[in-house]
């Protein structure tokens, strides 16, 4: 069900570090996936000098636990960005999965528990804590389409002045969805795109959403050039927080 281990290496031009506040896990998976724990680190760097002083620097990592009956996954990523001698942003996460691939021949449960911040998004901490399940309902040689949905609990607090009128702490649970399409052109050209939506329960005008597209072209058995776009919508931002966020990265992927 998850992914192999892979090695990723990318140079990026960004103006700010990457949305890392949901975790995408579908595009971490894949349905050859090797018995046993695998594991996979990684990292971004983008440097920019002349009339700016930038550096961005993101490190993440990977540890995978697969079994006959069950998964897990854990996911730590972290950021920090400096311009001129400052830093303008700094952000951090771990994400832990379990996946139950035994129940149901079409439906797999799952549970999950995370705890992130983002200084650029002034969120000082955020823990998440969900139950759902996930489905592949078409598949074939082109690839695959499925879906999931999960109840999830949201403790949020934010770094905010006097004078906002968001609350810095909350408390809410939301609906998270999600469609996923895998396509597979030819043995070397894999495409995914990914569509979140995260709803309050108790007021669905009070929405995250978040698109991925990504676009693998393997060179060998092993490594493969990578494009991957990263679009983030939150309806209801903290005070001087644009609602939008995008991302889009280019990189080289290593599979061991």
């Amino acid at each position: 069900m998850l992914t192999s281990a892979a090695l990723s290496v990318s140079l990026l031009c960004s103006s700010h570090l990457p949305v890392i506040a949901q975790v995408n896990v579908e595009a971490l998976r894949r349905d050859d996936s090797p018995l046993g724990r695998s594991g996979s680190v990684g990292g971004d760097l983008s440097i920019r000098t002349g009339n700016v002083d930038f550096v961005a620097v993101d490190l993440r990592a990977r540890l995978y636990d697969v079994r006959e009956t069950e998964t897990r996954l854990l996911i730590a990523n972290g950021g920090v960005g400096f311009l001129g001698q400052s830093r303008f942003a700094s952000s951090g996460l771990l994400h832990y999965r379990h996946a139950y691939t035994a129940i149901h021949e079409r439906f797999t449960p799952e549970w999950y528990g995370q705890l992130n911040y983002d200084r650029h998004q002034r969120l000082s901490f955020r823990a998440v804590s969900g139950l759902g399940a996930r489905t592949g309902f078409a598949q074939g040689e082109w690839g695959q389409f499925g879906a999931g949905s999960t109840v999830m609990l949201e403790y949020e607090k934010l770094d905010l002045p006097d004078t906002t009128t968001h609350p810095e702490h909350t408390l809410r649970a939301r609906w998270s969805n999600f469609l996923t399409l895998r396509v597979v052109p030819t043995e070397t050209l894999v495409i995914t795109s990914t569509t979140y939506i995260q709803p309050a329960l108790r007021a669905f005008d009070d929405y995250r959403a978040l698109e991925n597209l990504r676009i693998t072209a393997s060179i060998t058995e092993t490594l493969a050039l990578t494009v991957s776009f990263d679009l983030r919508y939150d309806s209801r931002p903290p005070d001087d927080v644009s609602p939008l966020d995008s991302r889009l990265r280019t990189g080289v992927t290593y599979t061991y």
